[in-house]
């Protein structure tokens, strides 16, 4: 085995050399069982090979001697069990009332110590989930203060601007000034930019290009 797996250590790695001598392989030097009798050997009957009286009388007394001893064995367990149980019922019968309700009262009295020591146990874990829960609402309380002035300052902000955006609006009172000085100060927006940064405007329909440096 030791020059087997010497012989494989320069092929394989030393996991794969020995999952290779783990792995056995089942070769069927004959027919496989699975594929059944074959017809030449159907209704052939093999003979029985007789046993030797020796043989015979050997087994017996092996088997017979097995019986014996598990039998034995058996018995011996079995009065075990019952002694057990005998001083058992003894213990109990031996015990007067005053003893019974002895040991009744310190079976009481552990049960008691035990629940009071998982009592304390208790409270100390749910103080300290309290603790945690209340800092976790606190933490989330003020993150929700946080996003509610950051959201006020936006709404403000916007506002602000809208105030500003409001003066250049055209109301009742302006609309006349706002016609005029569109007529007097004309706005158009087809210009074009060239490659140069300049600004090309186009007035009154007519192709005209105006060079203006931008």
């Amino acid at each position: 085995m030791a020059n087997l797996a010497a012989a494989f250590s320069g092929v394989f790695t030393k996991s794969r050399a020995v999952a290779l001598l783990q792995y056995t392989t089942v070769r069927f030097r004959r027919k496989p069982r699975w594929l059944g009798t074959a017809k030449s050997k159907l209704f052939r009957v093999p003979e029985r090979k007789k046993q030797i009286e020796e043989e015979i009388e050997e087994l017996k007394r092996l088997h017979n001697n097995y019986r014996t001893q598990m039998k034995a064995v058996r018995n011996f367990l079995r009065d075990e069990v019952e002694a057990y149980k005998l001083v058992s019922r003894a213990g109990l019968v031996l015990q007067t009332p005053e003893q019974e309700e002895a040991e009744w009262q310190e079976a009481l009295r552990r049960n008691d110590e035990w629940n009071q020591q998982t009592a304390a146990k208790r409270e100390e874990r749910l103080v300290t989930e309290r603790a945690a829960r209340k800092e976790y609402i606190l933490e989330r309380l003020v993150l929700k203060e946080q996003r509610e002035i950051d959201k006020k300052e936006q709404v403000e902000a916007k506002v602000r601007i809208e105030k500003e955006l409001s003066k250049t609006f055209i109301t009742r009172e302006n609309i006349d000034k706002a016609i005029e000085l569109a007529l007097v100060q004309p706005t158009t927006f087809n210009f074009a930019l060239d490659r140069d940064g300049n600004l090309h405007r186009a007035a009154d329909g007519l192709p005209k290009d105006t060079n203006q440096q931008s």
